[in-house]
């Protein structure tokens, strides 16, 4: 027997009985974030869980309602946005689309439905359309035009499509970099003698120019350099095309720090006093996640970007034995080249009832996230930008 409950707040859910759902689960998924999701986005949140006869959490997944167009952080999440607005003319199709229920996570470019460790497929089924269920009764409360499972692996999205049964389109719509490490972390030599010969003399000269150049990799927690920091990835976010005034790129950093700041590490390179450019990590079950930055285009050292946000990371990740560093979406080539397997992330959605032809004739196309990253059958576009800023 599987009873379905839903709190408007994990605050309600006890702390052990939620890590035991997601101890296997991403950075995303776990309740330091979730509770920052939370208090950052404002969004009316419901976190579904399925118990057992005995009270047992067999599984768990969070909603977002989001109301109307997102211009900040959460427009990742816009169905429309992503997935009608490269193609057609939604200026009439928007209002249709709205609210929105976002499903398994609204930030992170990460999507899940958490499960009990013992429970096998078809228990893993039956929890699935339980929340599921749910989750399409709270759509229908709100009046929902949409729901939108967004940003998961091609298998999580399969489960999800089986579960809701209903008129859904899974569309591929972007793609997270990952660099293995392997069992007990490795070390930063072992991760380059991984190259051939000239690829991995040219990794070890942009370490050597970086060093040269006055480069350093400081490691801060996030509480002591949050108001240093806050203007670069303020300009990175409008640089790739998020609206974002700096007080709210350190509202937004605040708020990280209040939940997430006992697992941060920030590698800055700081040189007469200034920050010119920084990389935020979180360390969480095998992984380092390197969750932002921001550089100074004109102050900071020649590769920059890829000593803090790769190879300082990667140091940080064999220190600590983790077994993985997650590097997110964007930037695939650059990534690639060094080490990293970029994956395919799927999304969900059912979208309204009633379509009109030009966006019933486009939507499922893949998303320009999933055509830059080379993950959705068609050649990368040598057009636009192959980095996004935060999801």
């Amino acid at each position: 027997m599987i009873t379905i409950t839903d709190v408007d707040t994990l605050a309600k859910v006890p702390a052990t009985q939620w890590d035991s759902l997601a101890s296997a689960a991403s950075l995303y998924q776990s309740r330091a974030w979730l509770r920052w999701a939370e208090a950052h986005h404002g969004l009316p949140t419901r976190y579904v869980l399925a118990s057992g006869a005995d009270g047992t959490l067999l599984g768990a997944v969070a909603t977002y309602l989001m109301r109307d167009v997102a211009d900040k952080l959460t427009r990742w999440y816009d169905p429309v946005r992503m997935f009608l607005t490269p193609y057609c003319d939604t200026s009439e199709a928007q209002p249709h689309w709205f609210p929105v229920l976002l499903v398994g996570g609204c930030s992170g470019g990460h999507s899940e439905i958490l499960h009990a460790p013992r429970l096998d497929r078809a228990g893993r089924t039956a929890v699935n359309r339980a929340l599921l269920a749910r989750c399409r009764a709270i759509a229908e409360e709100h009046d929902c035009g949409s729901l939108a499972f967004m940003y998961a692996p091609e298998e999580v999205c399969d489960e999800v499509v089986v579960a809701l049964a209903g008129p859904t389109r899974k569309i591929v719509t972007s793609a997270k970099a990952a660099i293995t490490l392997g069992a007990g972390g490795g070390d930063f030599e072992g991760y380059l003698n991984r190259f051939p010969s000239a690829r991995r003399s040219k990794l070890r000269k942009e370490v050597q120019a970086y060093a040269a150049a006055g480069g350093n990799a400081t490691a801060y927690p996030l509480g002591e350099v949050l108001p240093r920091i806050a203007p670069l990835l303020g300009a990175h976010q409008r640089k790739y095309g998020d609206p974002v005034t700096d007080s709210e790129a350190e509202r937004y950093l605040r708020h990280q720090a209040a939940y997430l700041g006992a697992n941060s590490t920030v590698f800055v390179d700081e040189r007469d006093g200034d920050i010119r450019g920084f990389t935020l990590c979180y360390e969480h079950g095998d992984a380092v996640y390197a969750q932002a930055c921001g550089f100074d285009p004109q102050g900071a050292a020649p590769f920059a970007y890829f000593n803090l946000s790769v190879y300082a990371p990667l140091r940080l990740a064999a220190e600590h034995r983790r077994a993985k560093l997650e590097l997110g979406l964007g930037s695939y080539q650059g990534k690639r080249l060094r080490g990293a397997d970029v994956t395919a992330l799927w999304s969900v959605v059912i979208p309204p009832e009633h379509l009109s032809p030009e966006c019933a004739r486009v939507f499922g196309r893949p998303s320009p996230q999933a055509i830059f990253a080379g993950v959705a059958g068609t050649r990368p576009s040598q057009r636009g930008t192959t980095q996004i800023g935060l999801v």
